[in-house]
Order: structure tokens, then C-alpha cells, then sequence
């Protein structure tokens, strides 16, 4: 390798891009050692910039290494480091990784370098590899799109696309790549090397969309993490329902909704009867199975309108927009039976659990989220006095309160 002072624009690139890349790999590495639930798509995508290195590595000591075909070897490192791209996402979003398509993707790469491995195939090996480097990235590009939709199906549209458009464009420029190569197969041939136009071109070109790849996968992992934080933040643990906040939030809004449509808001409070018992009975991993199995339940029987919430301890809340005070005492009796007939087993074990319910509505006049809530609070209260397992609903002055 030529001084530091004589080196050229490609070869300082390259030792630059290969630092990179370096430095890349060990970053995912540290992601892994840090982020568990990014761990094994953090080392496929060290393992993607670490190939990446190596193949500039490689394409930079050619003349060094003349009993090594670089050409060839550089590409099917290029094909290995996207194909771990492909799986880091394909793990990423929870799907299993395609592991025999991608091994055979990889042993069709090989089989490329191998067939068209003489110089005067160059031509044919460059437009091949272009071709399936191509493919791989559109998948890449597609895959993070999928990514970013799993993690939230209102995403910002402008947030998918700018993390897909590295994979996407380099995809693009790859077919054309094939294409020019198929085209003008001499020069191609002739001018293919770090010192020729082509081969600066070419080597500046892929470290650039090199770096912006690992960029949008950064992007995604702090994507992915800012979703689970806010997840955290507004949803209970033991259920994955909305937490208590959520629910304010929610309810704020529908009021918002329901005083400019003249629309009533109900709300149900839904309190498992002698949930004590079921503890010092069956222990506490036996309690929170039977608020995992109410939770979904009560989810399961929801109209998408509705929201259904964690409220606390053994309590869950209904919200039932545009619904009546004979509507929500319908939906109400619904639950009671589905809960009573719901059968609530743990290690073989039966359990029969039974809800009481208060609702009440709001109707008119300015809204008050404390006084719905007392007033669903004092029917739930009412039905546990007068025997538990029922629906009980609160009068509509009650509901009315304001304060």
C-alpha cells in the first residue's frame, strides 16, 4: 500500500469507509451488549458492517493479493453483510428469519462469483452481483417500511420513507449498474479498478449508502425503543392495557367529541368480586392470571370506539362513547354474563369469578371526568351491596355533577 502522502482519493475512502464500518460494528455490538430486546438484530448488524469492512479491505489490497480473486471475494462479503441486514430486520420485527432462502441466496452468490469468476466474464459477474445486491436491498427497504408498521399502524409516513430511501435508492442504482455494465462490457472491464473512474465511483458510491443504511437501522432501533417507552408510559404491565393516564386522555378527548356532537358518554367501572379470596386461595400468579384472562376478555367484547382500561388493583374501566344509560346498562349485563360463564382456569384448577359493574352517563352540561368516574364509582359500590355479580347504574342526576 502506497504512503499516506501518495494516497489516492479511492484508496483514502476506503481506509476511511473501512473505519467506519469498524466503528459501526463495534457500536452494534455495544447496542447488543445494552438493548436485550434488540440483542440478536444488533449483532446481525454488526456482523453486516463488519463484511462490509472486510470487502473493502479486501477490493483495496488487490494488487497486493494477486493470488486472490478480490473481485470476487469482495462481492460475496458484500452479498453475506446484506443478507445479515435482511435477517437483523427479519428478527427485528419478531418474524422467524427465512434461514434456507437466504442461504440460498448466499450460495447463488457464490455459485455467480464462481461461473463468471475469469476476466472476461467480469462483465457478467458485475451485472449478476448488481443485480442480487439490488433485490436484497429493495427487500431491506421493504422490510424496514414492515418494521416501522409493526411498531404502529399510524406512523408518520415521511419517518417510513426516509429510513427505506438509502436501501431503496442503492437498489435502484444497482439495476442501473447491471444495466451500464451490460452495455459497455469493455469499459467496465478495462476501467474496474481503485485507480480507474469506474472503481472511485463505484467504491465512494456504496460507502456512502453503506453509512446511510446503518443509519436507518439505527433509526429503527430508536423507533422500536421510543414505542416501548411510550407503551410503558401509557399501558399497564401485567395486562397491556391502557393504564389510568390513558384512559384521562382518552376521555378528554371523547368528551371533546361527544359536547360538540350532543352525544352521550358512558363509562362502566368493572370490579372483580372477592378477588382476595382468589389470592389466599390460589396464590398471586393465579390472581394475575385471572386479570390477564378478564383483560382480554373484556378487550375481546369491546367495539373499536370503546376504550377498556386498567383503572387499578382489581378495577377496569369501560368507556363507551355515543352510549346511552340503557345502553351502557345492556353492555353492562353482556360482561357480567361473559365473565360468569368465562371459564378461568389455573394449573387445572377452576375458578369462578364474577364482576360487579357501575355505570353511569354523561348526558349534558360541562363535562367533569372526576364526577363520571365518582358517579360509575358509587353504582359499582351500590351493586357490591346489593349482593355483587350485578349491574347497577347511577341515577342521571348523579351523573350530572359537576365540580
Amino acid at each position: 500500500m502506497a504512503s499516506l502522502e501518495n494516497l489516492s482519493a479511492a484508496h483514502a475512502t476506503l481506509l476511511v469507509g473501512i473505519l467506519l464500518e469498524l466503528f459501526v460494528a463495534l457500536g452494534w455490538l455495544l447496542v447488543a451488549a445494552l438493548l436485550a430486546p434488540a440483542r440478536r438484530a444488533a449483532v446481525q448488524w454488526a456482523g453486516f458492517a463488519f463484511l462490509q469492512g472486510l470487502a473493502f479491505v479486501v477490493y483495496l489490497n488487490m494488487g497486493r493479493w494477486p493470488d486472490i480473486h478480490g473481485h470476487a471475494v469482495s462481492n460475496l462479503l458484500l452479498v453475506a453483510a446484506l443478507l445479515l441486514q435482511v435477517r437483523g430486520l427479519q428478527v427485528i420485527t419478531g418474524k422467524p428469519p427465512a434461514e434456507h432462502a437466504l442461504l440460498a441466496l448466499l450460495v447463488f452468490g457464490a455459485l455467480i462469483q464462481w461461473v463468471w469468476i475469469s476476466h472476461e466474464h467480469s462483465a457478467w459477474r458485475m451485472a449478476a452481483t448488481s443485480l442480487l445486491a439490488s433485490g436484497l436491498c429493495g427487500f431491506a427497504a421493504v422490510a424496514m417500511l414492515q418494521c416501522i408498521r409493526h411498531e404502529s399502524a399510524h406512523a408518520p409516513r415521511v419517518l417510513g420513507a426516509f429510513l427505506c430511501a438509502p436501501s431503496a435508492i442503492a437498489s435502484g442504482l444497482l439495476v442501473i449498474r447491471a444495466i451500464f455494465v451490460l452495455q459497455h462490457p469493455e469499459r467496465v472491464i478495462r476501467e474496474d479498478s481503485l485507480n480507474q473512474s469506474l472503481g472511485v465511483l463505484g467504491s465512494m458510491g456504496w460507502l456512502f449508502f453503506s453509512v446511510g443504511m446503518s443509519l436507518a437501522l439505527a433509526g429503527v432501533v430508536l423507533y422500536k425503543l421510543q414505542r416501548k417507552l411510550s407503551q410503558a408510559a401509557t399501558h399497564d404491565a401485567l395486562t397491556g392495557l391502557p393504564n389510568r393516564r390513558a384512559a384521562d386522555d382518552f376521555m378528554a378527548h371523547e368528551a371533546l367529541l361527544a359536547q360538540r356532537r350532543g352525544a352521550p358518554l358512558s363509562a362502566l367501572m368493572v370490579d372483580i368480586d372477592f378477588f382476595k379470596r382468589v389470592n389466599d386461595q390460589h396464590g398471586h400468579a393465579a390472581g394475575d392470571h385471572v386479570l390477564q384472562t378478564l383483560a382480554q376478555l373484556l378487550k375481546r367484547r369491546a367495539r373499536a370506539s370503546d376504550l377498556v382500561a386498567r383503572w387499578g388493583g382489581e378495577e377496569f374501566l369501560v368507556l363507551l362513547p355515543d352510549t346511552s344509560p340503557e345502553g351502557a346498562q345492556q353492555v353492562g349485563e353482556q360482561l357480567r354474563l361473559a365473565v360468569q360463564e368465562a371459564p378461568f382456569r389455573w394449573q387445572d384448577t377452576a375458578i369462578p369469578v364474577t364482576v360487579s359493574i357501575g355505570a353511569a352517563t354523561w348526558s349534558s352540561g360541562p363535562f367533569h371526568a372526576n364526577a363520571l368516574i365518582a358517579s360509575a364509582d358509587g353504582a359499582l359500590y351500590q351493586a357490591k351491596s346489593n349482593g355483587r355479580n350485578r349491574v347497577c347504574v347511577a341515577a342521571p342526576a348523579a351523573a350530572s355533577i359537576h365540580g
